[in-house]
């Protein structure tokens, strides 16, 4: 099992072990970006703008952009590591 280091930041409040918040914040530690259709295949996650509102609010730095291709709009998210 692979293990990621997260700096302890006393602000940022970790969400339960086991939750959905929780294993997309090991991913985004693991510096994947992450859509609906991956967040989906991956970890079945399927509301991914409600958890990273959820890790946002437990002050973790999600990011976010809109990708436009072949005529349709989807976002894409990340967690700023620096």
């Amino acid at each position: 099992m692979n293990q990621i280091a997260i700096a302890f930041d006393p602000a940022k409040i970790l969400p339960a072990a086991g939750t959905q918040a929780h294993m997309l914040l090991l991913a985004f530690g693991r510096g994947e970006r992450l859509t609906v259709l991956t967040a989906i295949q991956n970890y079945g996650v399927y509301a991914l703008s409600q958890r990273c509102g959820d890790l946002k609010r437990l002050s973790w730095p999600i990011s976010s952009r809109t990708i436009h291709a072949n005529g349709k709009s989807f976002s894409e998210y990340w967690m700023d590591l620096q």
